[in-house]
């Protein structure tokens, strides 16, 4: 594929600068076209072959970023059939009928706030109204780049996390910016790889950040100019000297790793540290994950410097553009397993192939296979 004019502004224009510029400018469907353009399974919709036996053809809702061909990839990988439903289609619940597809899998959307609301709202009407097996679920979707709906889900749960101030009304928010404590972090309610988040560290600058959550918006760093989000404002304690660790669920395979950091930011450092995690960061993934029935998440945690783990977000999908495998004990790859006694032990494998969507559609169908029996 030859080079254009968007390989090589990604390649030698700043990152902040090309945020500035979409600050100004619309890119999404610039953006929308160049990912199906760079991705070769992009035109794939369907496939008979069925090497794996699977009991069912299974469906695979398109993203406009073409987050959907990982499953795209795992289907072809492991011999399972399938077929691409453009959920955004005008048509879409008769394509979804049409296929004849019982189970279908999702990677909810983070490019567009629009798209990303109908893309939820759609995959609810498949599970609860229609009765179709969504995976990962629409519960495990419903949190899925939104800082509010986590931190409320978080509150509920009784799950330790960093303290955390939502504020919809601008005199409490106004009052809050007066005399709390500096720094503090500021985070869009959307917004993926710390593209929404700010230490702010001056009152005058929090006060502006006050004035602009209720006047004219926030948009998370190179978003649609258009997607702005205004009405509310997210607050956050800020923990200096803390770890980050990315621990991660796929039906019964256990991952984890700290994020490496950039500045001030683990989430889209793009450095990886692959010390394994302890048996205190796996617990508490199983108990957040079994108390939920979560079978695809990723529950990013803070470790502070006394050794407390909080919650920082919980996330059904995510990228592995730099961390291929969730997880290495003494460089190999590989998942943790945990047996009914409670104990963790290595299994060595490929277990996080195409963003872990092998690992996914293997656990989907087997749990699949097993409601029909039951």
């Amino acid at each position: 594929m030859s080079t254009d004019w968007v390989d090589l502004a990604r390649r030698w224009v700043p990152r902040d600068l090309r945020y500035a510029i979409q600050r100004h400018v619309s890119f999404s469907e610039v953006k929308r076209r160049y990912f199906a353009r760079c991705d070769p399974l992009s035109e794939v919709t369907e496939s008979d072959i069925n090497r794996y036996g699977s009991p069912v053809k299974v469906g695979i809702l398109k993203s406009r970023v073409q987050r959907h061909t990982h499953y795209v990839r795992a289907c072809q990988e492991m011999g399972v059939p399938f077929q691409v439903v453009d959920i955004a289609h005008p048509n879409w619940l008769e394509y979804v009928i049409d296929s004849g597809c019982q189970l279908f899998l999702v990677w909810p959307d983070a490019s567009l706030g629009p798209y990303a609301r109908l893309f939820k709202d759609r995959c609810k009407l498949l599970e609860h109204d229609l009765g179709l097996a969504v995976f990962p679920s629409f519960v495990e979707s419903w949190m899925y780049e939104d800082k509010i709906r986590t931190c409320d889900w978080l509150r509920a749960h009784h799950i330790p996390h960093p303290r955390t101030w939502v504020f919809f009304e601008v005199h409490q928010a106004k009052d809050f910016a007066r005399q709390c404590a500096l720094p503090i972090v500021f985070k869009t309610r959307f917004g993926a790889a710390a593209t929404g988040v700010q230490i702010i560290r001056t009152r005058r600058a929090l006060q502006r950040i006050v004035k602009q959550s209720f006047g004219n918006g926030h948009v998370p760093a190179g978003h649609d100019k258009r997607d702005r989000e205004w009405g509310s404002l997210l607050l956050q304690e800020y923990l200096p000297e803390i770890r980050e660790w990315r621990m991660v669920r796929i039906g019964d395979s256990y991952f984890g790793h700290l994020k490496g950091r950039a500045g001030d930011f683990h989430s889209g450092s793009g450095q990886v540290d692959w010390e394994p995690p302890g048996r205190r960061q796996l617990e508490m993934l199983h108990h957040i994950t079994e108390a939920a029935g979560f079978r695809s998440m990723d529950v990013d945690m803070f470790e502070t410097a006394d050794g407390t783990l909080l919650v920082n977000e919980l996330q059904t999908v995510f990228g592995a553009s730099v961390s291929i495998d969730q997880l290495r004990l003494d460089g190999t790859p590989g998942r943790m397993a945990r047996d009914p006694e409670g104990e963790w032990h290595f299994d060595p494998g490929d277990f996080a192939r195409n963003a872990c969507a092998n690992e996914r559609l293997r656990y989907a169908l087997e749990h699949f296979s097993h409601e029909r029996i039951c």
